[in-house]
């Protein structure tokens, strides 16, 4: 019989974060919709207060990255986030006209839950010490 492991990640590592007003997150999502002329309906993820997307690594994606999901270690390169309340769509005036937003929930997943806590927290000046900190190692 084969043994079957479930190894959740450990870490998630995010290397930009950008926090937005509501008005700004809705109107960046439904622009990109349009500008990449997918058709369907924006959709953003929602988890405890705070609405999200997150970019991927366009492929090749970095080895490192790879390796490092290998080790347990989740790396996004960008975090969009608002802090909203849960309604199934918000709507946004993009050019014009009205344009709705769906907010899905997932509450279910436990790395967003713990990427939820940490965005509740985050701030622009707690982010530039943090850099300023980084640099000053790598000097």
């Amino acid at each position: 019989m084969v043994e079957v492991k479930y190894e959740p990640y450990r870490e998630l590592i995010l290397h930009e974060v950008k926090k937005l007003t509501l008005p700004d997150f809705l109107l960046m999502v439904a622009s990109q919709v349009e500008a990449q002329r997918q058709g369907g309906t924006p959709a953003v993820d929602w988890i405890d207060g705070i609405a999200f997307v997150k970019g991927e690594y366009a492929p090749p994606v970095p080895q490192q990255v790879t390796d490092d999901q290998f080790k347990g270690r989740l790396h996004y390169p960008i975090v969009f986030f608002t802090e909203t309340t849960y309604e199934t769509q918000k709507r946004v005036t993009l050019n014009g006209r009205d344009v709705t937003v769906r907010l899905n929930k997932v509450e279910d997943n436990p790395v967003f839950k713990d990427m939820a806590k940490f965005l509740k927290t985050f701030n622009t000046a707690s982010d530039e010490s943090l850099q300023d900190e980084n640099h000053a190692k790598s000097d």
